[in-house]
């Protein structure tokens, strides 16, 4: 301690140095402390034995260690050539200096190692451990993607009904009441027709003849009212925007139950899992009827949109019921089969899946009224000419006597 007490420009450094320390240990003995009570409470916060600011401060104290000890070198030269008995201090003065300089150039060597290893620890962790993070990650987005992809917008909030009498409702299946027919009919259309929504178009489409603007506006607030009143207000948008153009756009979050289970079906087409599977069939409950059953949409049947929702729903109710068949789901067989007789009654392929699923459960007498119902629909029905089908004649009688 006499050389601290000759040399006052030592003595802070050190005072500091033993603070720094006196600090580390406490705080060692602190962090310890909390990990054995976070493993007994089970905690999951944790802290690190050596923080960030630990370590920069040793670093910064020890390159000012360093600073000093040449700036008392200096001064120590000085004053040694003032003295008369200059030749043991000087001694001593050097070797204190060679000291100096090795500790602190050892202690800023090994700081600085360490810092260099938990870098290069922390680089490794980030290039070897960090997959798992990321397969997460994509998993989620993916997850994500998907709930956007399954209808285009995941925030339905109106839900035309066409697979039957029109209506409308919320996405959670409380009615809106449309007041005029001719705005409902607007509204089917309009989402029909989304990609290629005019004013002209429409006009031309739901009257037969040249109509007045003050009818049209008429019914184009009719509409609007009706769906601020039972659907309510959207923020920062509007159900049917107003425009002055000829343009007629309708929000997105408007769409029909034939483009929900058009979406579900193409999902299932690309991926058939059980969570596309289950949401193709939930799809169906929206089956009512032939499309537009009682309305006289001529524009509908004209440019195929009927067509086009029955093989839509006729596919579905098909893939459903060959699956279904497959796993002994006779319960969800004929669920999905009588969903599509709905839109089609008659369809053949829809008439042996049902014969089979009564076959599978030795039920003979359905076998046989399935056959009857088929023959009478294809009866009645002047575009099949009054004849059933031979093989599927030959399927209910093969499968009757099984």
């Amino acid at each position: 301690m006499d050389w601290f007490s000759e040399q006052d420009i030592q003595l802070p450094i050190f005072q500091t140095l033993v603070g720094i320390l006196a600090c580390s240990i406490l705080w060692g003995l602190v962090v310890f402390i909390w990990q054995v009570v976070s493993q007994v409470r089970g905690w999951s916060r944790t802290f690190a034995y050596s923080p960030k600011f630990i370590r920069i401060a040793a670093v910064a104290i020890a390159g000012l260690f360093v600073s000093s000890q040449s700036a008392g070198a200096k001064a120590l030269q000085h004053a040694s050539v003032e003295k008369v008995n200059s030749g043991h201090s000087n001694k001593s003065s050097d070797s204190l200096l060679v000291g100096a300089l090795v500790g602190s150039g050892t202690v800023n060597i090994a700081t600085l190692s360490y810092m260099v290893a938990k870098r290069r620890a922390a680089m490794r962790s980030a290039k070897f451990l960090s997959q798992p993070d990321d397969e997460v990650m994509a998993s989620e987005l993916g997850a994500t993607k998907d709930e956007v992809d399954r209808g285009g917008d995941v925030d339905w909030r109106i839900i035309v009904r066409v697979l039957g009498s029109p209506v409308v409702e919320t996405s959670a299946g409380d009615p809106i009441t449309i007041g005029k027919g001719k705005s409902l009919e607007l509204l089917t259309w309009l989402v029909e027709h989304r990609e290629s929504s005019t004013r002209s178009a429409a006009r031309t489409a739901l009257w037969s003849e040249n109509i007045q603007d003050a009818t049209f506006s008429n019914v184009v607030s009719e509409l609007r009212r009706s769906l601020n009143t039972s659907a309510g207000d959207l923020e920062n948008e509007e159900w049917i925007p107003r425009t002055f153009t000829n343009q007629m756009i309708l929000n997105d979050k408007v769409v029909t139950d034939a483009f929900i289970i058009e979406n579900f079906l193409k999902h299932y087409l690309d991926n058939p899992n059980d969570v596309n599977r289950n949401r193709l069939e939930e799809s169906l409950s929206y089956v009512r009827d032939l499309p537009f059953a009682g309305t006289n949409y001529t524009w509908a049947d004209a440019e195929g949109i009927t067509t086009s929702h029955v093989i839509t729903t006729v596919q579905a109710a098909v893939l459903l019921g060959e699956y279904a068949i497959s796993v002994n789901d006779t319960e969800t067989l004929f669920y999905v089969t009588e969903k599509g007789l709905r839109v089609l009654p008659g369809h053949e392929e829809l008439v042996a899946l049902r014969m089979k699923g009564h076959s599978k459960v030795g039920n003979r007498s359905a076998i046989k009224l399935e056959w009857e119902a088929y023959a009478r629909a294809v009866e009645a029905d002047a575009w099949a000419g009054g004849a059933p089908s031979s093989q599927l004649e030959d399927l209910a009688k093969s499968l009757a006597r099984v």
